[in-house]
């Protein structure tokens, strides 16, 4: 029996963000294992792979990408980029574009030589559990219509969570003349030119659109209940409105506040579904209420330990913690040990979840870490002997997150420099040729804690 007959055989689906780091450390030889990443389209980087087309592609099949094409990252590079592969190629900026973001990718799928162990334009039929420990995944050869069967030793999703459209429940909908898009379908502003646009939803790629289509028609509304949105300083013919009421008989919109319009369009700027429609009941794994379960960690099947979901988490570094998510199940996987039993992870499941329904966390917010992404850091790292994300770049990492509400016009022009460990700068490039102007102070609205040094050159 030779080497690669020892290795453990395990299967990656989706070759984004998740599934590229998956690949490149279960190809390292130190964990025993070789990677089979089975990528649906014919090019690695998931969601960040541009297309103009929407709705299926030649096959027939969903087209995955929600990217647009004026898409520029609402989050630094600093926090944006795996813990062994510093971005080098944008200096002195700090938001890529996504043509950026994807060359990082293709760049690190090169360097690890993830390539070999792909096959592109393979769906995902099913997957289903073989024995105690084993799994088989059927896929399709979209390319030769022939079908095809492994059996693998583990299985890691990494098919993502932001291409099945989650709509808005509108009440009356179907008394709507108009046309629905969701906003996993805009690529860009000119097909709403001069259409009365209704945008619901606040999240960045709803203050994104409002901005691009309010320069191609004079009627554009945003629905939103968030406390922000009134901030963001939108021109003049943006109308902010609350949450949609009703569509009423005639097909005009009613809002909370009692007023009627009529639009053309309505697009969804309202998130999206996790779905894994090639897993079998018998995998263990179920989605309530946007919420997937059982998982130990967020990460690890708690019913069948040889399955992971990677970067299921929201709110959070995904480039940098999928890296410790991928390296921790390897762990488990090598020393099955690690893990607490099958009773013990359920019942510190049902507890996690306890406390979050007592906080009054939505389940479909369950996902999400925010202010606990530090812990969970520790979580993963302490039992393995990780080293964890420096404290530097996950301040970083929420300094971006909130300028994005708290400065939505302007934080794009933010680049940041790391001074030491526990201090940064924060340049404004459009002032990049004025006089240097340097204040260093602790930052108490900033719930990172940083000590952060704002400068303007």
């Amino acid at each position: 029996m030779n080497n690669t007959e020892k290795r453990k055989k395990v299967a990656v689906i989706g070759g984004g963000v998740a599934g590229l780091v998956a690949t490149r450390h279960l190809a390292d030889p130190s964990w025993a294992t070789v990677p089979t990443l089975f990528e649906q389209t014919d090019n690695l980087g998931g969601t960040w792979v541009y297309t103009d087309n929407t709705g299926t592609d030649q096959y027939g099949l969903p087209v995955h990408s929600s990217m647009y094409k004026s898409l520029r990252t609402n989050l630094p590079k600093e926090a944006m980029m795996f813990p062994d592969f510093p971005h080098t190629n944008k200096q002195g900026v700090s938001y890529l574009t996504a043509r950026e973001v994807l060359q990082y990718l293709i760049d690190y799928a090169d360097h690890f030589n993830i390539r070999p162990y792909v096959k592109f334009s393979h769906h995902v039929k099913s997957v289903s559990p073989v024995g105690e420990n084993q799994w088989r995944v059927e896929v399709i050869d979209l390319k030769s219509g022939q079908s095809h069967s492994y059996i693998f030793d583990a299985v890691i999703i990494c098919n993502g969570h932001n291409s099945k459209p989650r709509y808005a429940k509108l009440e009356g909908i179907e008394n709507f003349k108009g046309r629905q898009v969701h906003s996993h379908n805009y690529r860009e502003a000119e097909p709403y030119r001069n259409l009365r646009t209704l945008i619901i939803g606040a999240g960045p790629s709803g203050l994104d659109m409002t901005f691009e289509i309010s320069t191609v028609t004079d009627t554009i509304v945003l629905s939103h209940h968030t406390d922000y949105a009134a901030k963001v300083g939108f021109p003049s013919k943006v109308t902010l409105k609350p949450d949609v009421a009703r569509i009423l008989a005639d097909g005009s919109v009613q809002f909370k506040d009692g007023t009627n319009m009529e639009f053309d369009v309505i697009i969804h700027c309202t998130g999206y579904l996790y779905t894994y429609p090639f897993l079998s009941a018998e995998s263990g794994i179920t989605v309530q209420d946007n919420y997937v379960s059982p998982l130990y960690n967020s990460i690890i099947n708690i019913n069948r330990p040889t399955m992971a979901f990677l970067a299921i988490l929201k709110h959070t570094p995904t480039f940098y913690v999928t890296d410790l998510q991928v390296r921790y199940f390897l762990h488990t996987l090598c020393n099955p040990s690690l893990l607490p039993s099958k009773e013990r992870m359920l019942c510190e499941l049902e507890c996690e979840e306890q406390r979050k329904a007592d906080k009054g966390v939505r389940r479909c917010d369950y996902h999400l870490k925010g202010d606990e992404n530090a812990q969970y850091i520790n979580d993963l790292c302490k039992p393995t002997g990780m080293a964890p994300m420096p404290s530097i770049l996950l301040r970083i990492y929420f300094h971006g997150y909130e300028r994005i509400f708290s400065d939505f016009k302007n934080f794009r022009y933010n680049f940041y420099r790391i001074i030491d460990q526990d201090k940064f700068s924060v340049v404004d490039l459009r002032e990049i040729r004025a006089k240097p102007v340097q204040r260093i102070h602790s930052n108490p609205s900033c719930r990172c804690g940083a000590l952060v040094t704002h400068r303007k050159l």
